[in-house]
């Protein structure tokens, strides 16, 4: 992908140390990060750990404020944060008013963190947000079971603003990254979030 031989080539990392960490050769290393489809996700952990930053911010050059977490927050209220950020997901689908008690290891399993995006944050069958990601029902499928590269993941985060780092890693809260918002919207989406977290410590006492 043109977004790690960029990042490789601007912090002058060794492709060798690189294909030796992720214990792969030098040539499974090459071919991958040339790939368009075929770079796989503990290539960029590796990276963005070795230079201690982000992988959203290897990714996304636009990002002119700081990722808005969306922990602590109930799902009814990520839902309403995510309407703000991405009406279209949540127009023409008929949901129900009830959440779905799913069960998620949102801590150590990526095919779960998928399932949740999907049908928790979106409430989207596998066909529908196939169809939004302009790809087979089956596709989004397989990305439920954690079997998605690189490439995927960032064009979900592109298409959706939800964190490649959430994607990704493990013990990450589900967070938004702000490539392409508008500072009204930031705005709008950080204002609704602390009075979403204002609200419920309220509701505790």
């Amino acid at each position: 992908m043109k977004q790690i031989i960029q990042y490789i080539e601007d912090h002058n990392i060794s492709e060798e140390e690189v294909a030796q960490a992720a214990h792969m050769s030098l040539r499974n290393l090459r071919r991958q990060i040339h790939s368009k489809n075929r770079t796989q996700v503990r290539i960029v952990l590796l990276l963005a750990d070795k230079q201690n930053q982000s992988i959203d911010s290897i990714f996304f050059d636009e990002m002119n404020n700081q990722p808005i977490s969306l922990e602590g927050l109930t799902i009814n209220q990520i839902q309403d944060i995510i309407k703000l950020v991405h009406p279209e997901l949540f127009m023409g689908v008929t949901r129900s008013k009830k959440i779905k008690d799913y069960n998620y290891n949102l801590e150590t399993d990526m095919g779960d963190r998928m399932r949740f995006i999907r049908e928790v944050v979106f409430s989207l069958s596998q066909t529908e947000f196939g169809k939004y990601m302009e790809v087979s029902r089956n596709t989004s499928k397989y990305w439920d079971e954690g079997q998605i590269n690189v490439d995927k993941i960032f064009k979900i985060s592109q298409s959706t603003n939800i964190s490649m780092d959430f994607i990704i890693r493990d013990h990450y809260p589900l967070t938004l990254q702000t490539q392409g918002m508008s500072e009204a919207l930031y705005l709008a989406v950080m204002t609704s979030c602390v009075l979403y977290r204002l609200r419920n410590a309220g509701s505790v006492k």
